[in-house]
This record gives structure tokens, sequence and C-alpha cells, in this order.
């Protein structure tokens, strides 16, 4: 949804066409105009004008269908300068390598995007059961391990900021933030987040946050829930996480 403004700086016509963008990169399939304008709460009269207008720049256009839109490559080069300011992600890379041929695992670096957490080096794993993510994907914080620890190793106050904002989207959702909350809680004390099942069946994580220069961001491993039991994932892949995390800038959590 689109945040209500009455700042009189405030431009909602762009606040819009980013709320398009922004919707259109949540997902991997082709999007109708329909569905776009559900989603981000607009009339389809409105979507329809910024989709043209995204077509006519470039960053949308219409699938092979005509009827649904997708994202073009033109975007990327919005991404492309941030990921390459950024001292963490070189610094991090040569332990992304590491980890991933000494575990076999997927192995990513993830910051924090509003309550969203976005992976911006991925590195695939060599286990044929190794999970499998996409370098810009994102999920929720709620769900992920690198939500977990982004949110532990944030300050108190900022903490429940987040909360607060995470229990009303779960509340719209029908959801609850319970997993969560008891996930923060086993990270605060153990100094890494352990997540099983909570994005989806079979699909859990590892993560331990960082800080260095001024940036935060997680390390983090997605695993499978059926090959990895909960021992091996606290006994032998967390201290390797953390071993890690400790050479790049380990970040404290509260």
């Amino acid at each position: 949804m689109i945040p209500e403004s009455k700042d009189r700086q405030f431009v909602d016509a762009l606040a819009r066409g980013f709320a398009v963008l922004e919707c259109m990169s949540r997902t991997q399939h082709a999007m109708g105009n329909g569905e776009i304008a559900r989603l981000v709460g607009l009339p389809p009269s409105s979507v329809s004008r910024l989709l043209y207008t995204l077509c006519e720049l470039g960053y949308v256009r219409r699938s092979t269908s005509g009827r649904t839109y997708e994202l073009t490559p033109k975007n990327l080069t919005l991404g492309y300068p941030v990921l390459a300011g950024m001292s963490l992600l070189d610094r991090a890379r040569p332990h992304l390598k590491s980890i991933s041929e000494q575990t076999g695992e997927t192995v990513a670096l993830a910051v924090r995007d509003s309550l969203h957490v976005s992976f911006i080096e991925v590195l695939p794993g060599t286990n044929l059961l190794a999970v499998r993510l996409a370098t810009g994907g994102r999920l929720r914080l709620t769900v992920s391990a690198a939500g977990v620890a982004l949110v532990a190793a944030l300050s108190e106050r900022r903490r429940w900021s987040v909360l607060n904002r995470l229990t009303a989207e779960a509340k719209k959702r029908n959801e609850t933030t319970e997993p969560f909350e008891q996930a923060l809680a086993a990270c605060r004390e153990a100094g890494y987040a352990t997540v099983r099942n909570l994005w989806q069946e079979g699909v859990g994580g590892l993560a331990v946050p960082l800080s260095w220069q001024g940036k935060a961001a997680a390390l983090t491993m997605p695993i499978s829930t059926g090959s990895v039991s909960a021992e091996r994932a606290n006994q032998e892949l967390a201290p390797v996480l953390l071993g890690a995390a400790r050479q790049i800038g380990l970040a404290q959590v509260s």
C-alpha cells in the first residue's frame, strides 16, 4: 500500500510509480493491471496510466501474452551503483565463497528493506538438496533467519518500532508474529538466528548479524529442514557462520 502524506513536497505520482515497481519486483510472474491495482490499492485506471509511462521509460514491458506486464533489465541499472559502493559486500564475498565450499550449502548476504530482507549476494550450494536463492530476491522479515538477525541487532527503540509495524501487517494477513518473536528471543540469547519451516514447509535458515563501517547486514544460510537436522544446524553450521562473521564484523545483539 502507498503511504499517505500531507507533505506538500511529497510527489504522489512518483510514489505511485515506485509502488508499482516494488509490487512487481516481489513476484516471479508477469502481472495484470487488475492484480497490480489490488495489491497497491489504486484504481485500475491509475495503474494503467502508470504502466504506460513505465513502459515508455523502458522499466516495464508487455509480456508475450500482451495482457500482462513484467519488469525489464533496465531496473538493474538502479541497483548496480548501490551494490558497487557497498564495501561490506566486498569484504564479505571471500567469506561467502569459503562457507559455501566448506559446507556445500547456499550462503548469502542480506540487508533490511523496510519489512523485508533483500539478498544482495548469493553463492549457491553444491549439495543436491541445498536451498536455492536468487540475488535480488526478497522475503518478509518474519519468515527469514536473516530478518530475525537484522531485527535483533537493532537498538531497543528501533526494534520495538519494527515489531509494532510487523504486528500490524500480520493482523492484516490474519497471521501471528509469535514464532518470529520466539526466534528473536532465542537469537538475542545465542547470538545467531535459526528458523525452521517459517517461510514454507521444508525450508529453514541460519543467520548472523554483521556491522562494519556503519553498514548493517546479515550473513545467512538457507537450509533444507528435511536434510539438515536442528542438531547439525546448531553444532556444525552456526559456528561456521559465527566464525566468518567475527572476521567480517560481528554485530552484537541486545
